[in-house]
């Protein structure tokens, strides 16, 4: 997935790679997200986005708040509050 950082932002016309993965129990199981976008390691653009590949967001299951919903979550939903932290 690649994801263009939002306008009016340190991050606007970035582009920012990430690794989706949907497992076999998906949608019943959020879909498993890595940043790529780390300069190997040495880059860490959001508190919740680590150099080592981690997303933390709680649609993914990985940061407290509002959990992945099999019935109304969706990958619009993830893809756009990633951006949002961009």
């Amino acid at each position: 997935i690649l994801i263009i950082g939002p306008q009016g932002t340190p991050y606007e016309n970035g582009l920012f790679e990430f690794d989706l993965l949907c497992q076999n129990h998906f949608p019943t199981s959020p879909p498993r997200l890595e940043f790529r976008t780390t300069g190997g390691g040495r880059v860490r653009f959001n508190p919740n986005l680590y150099d080592d590949g981690t997303v933390c967001l709680s649609l993914l299951g990985t940061w407290s708040g509002e959990p992945w919903d099999s019935e109304k979550s969706t990958i619009r939903q993830v893809l756009v509050s990633i951006q949002a932290m961009i």
